[in-house]
């Protein structure tokens, strides 16, 4: 089933954190809720158990991931129990796979883990599962779920169509839309884009979407590639792109092509580069998500697994992806929602 829930716990990125790297592991119930009276017996009962919990990112150096990571050992804290963190900084099974190997033979408690393809990671995950590690997918997910602990993320159809009905009614319904990606099978920005697509398509018909193009993790690779799109097709009037370096890219593609302004520039995450710039006007929209509280459902949900208190756990989580326009970012009601540095 699926859990959708208001974004909350950004208080614990406030938790100072002292993480063991040689710790176990971690769990609990959903960040949403206080702990049960059944997993107060088993906390009481395991207290003298320390677990360690692992975590593998689609990326290192990505605010999206950092702040999910805080938000995790926030709620490992809580629970007695540490994280360890290891991955690479970038975005792909070939670099992900032997980290995930990596970290099995460690045998942590749990293993966290955001895979970078949904069947390509499949190998080094069951390899984990069939080592009696439980198994946990934050962020993007995979094909096959029936044997994960959770699976949790945020409601990316939501985000792509919101993202949609923004760039729609701010060109009135007619011109041309550039689609950037990370990748063109990793769960969220498949879904990004899909129903981003959908959504123009069927209520903005005068739109015309130019086929999407993939980039690189880095900034940069990003940059070139909005370059290119505007080389190819100067009467572009807007871009989205699904993942956090994407509209970073654009805004310097843009402000060096002296198109700020001219160009609508819309992304995904929150970034603190990305807050930058949706302040200053070089980005003018972007889909915040939960990450904070992704990582704490993770944590909960590793501890209840581990504790015997699965009654807590949901299989299948999304929690709702917000829209911040420029004129948001200055507003202190909407800081809650800004990555962490």
């Amino acid at each position: 089933m699926l859990l959708h829930r208001s974004p909350r716990l950004w208080a614990l990125l406030a938790v100072a954190v002292t993480v063991s790297a040689a710790g176990c592991s971690s769990s609990s119930s959903p960040s949403s809720s206080s702990p049960s009276s059944s997993s107060a017996t088993a906390s009481a009962s395991t207290a003298a158990k320390h677990y360690t919990i692992a975590y593998v990112p689609g990326a290192t150096g990505v605010a999206f991931y950092d702040t999910l990571l805080a938000g995790m050992k926030a709620k490992a804290a809580t629970l007695g129990m540490s994280v360890i963190y290891q991955g690479s900084p970038d975005f792909a099974p070939a670099e992900q796979t032997p980290i995930v190997d990596a970290v099995c033979t460690k045998h942590p408690n749990v293993l966290i883990v955001s895979p970078t393809d949904p069947v390509a990671m499949a190998p080094a995950i069951n390899t984990c599962l069939s080592a009696g590690i439980p198994v946990i997918t934050v962020d993007t997910g995979m094909t096959n779920t029936s044997q994960l602990t959770s699976a949790i993320t945020t409601d990316n159809d939501q985000g792509g169509t919101i993202a949609a009905q923004y760039v729609g009614q701010a060109l009135g319904g007619k011109g041309q839309v550039a689609l950037m990606s990370l990748s063109p099978t990793a769960t969220t920005q498949v879904e990004r884009i899909s129903s981003f697509e959908k959504e123009i398509k069927s209520a903005y018909p005068g739109i015309t979407i130019i086929p999407v193009q993939y980039t690189a993790q880095a900034t940069s690779d990003s940059e070139t590639v909005a370059r290119s799109i505007l080389a190819a097709h100067p009467g572009v009037k807007a871009f989205f792109g699904s993942a956090e370096p994407n509209a970073e890219g654009v805004a310097a593609a843009l402000k060096a092509l002296g198109l700020t302004g001219k160009v609508l520039d819309v992304g995904f995450d929150a970034s603190p580069a990305e807050v930058a710039l949706l302040k200053s006007g070089g980005i003018n929209a972007t889909i915040a998500q939960p990450a904070a509280e992704e990582g704490a459902d993770a944590a909960q949900f590793a501890y209840d697994k581990l504790t015997g208190d699965t009654g807590g756990i949901t299989a299948s989580v999304q929690l709702p992806d917000v829209l911040l326009t420029s004129a948001d970012a200055s507003q202190a009601s909407y800081t809650k929602y800004f990555y962490i540095p």
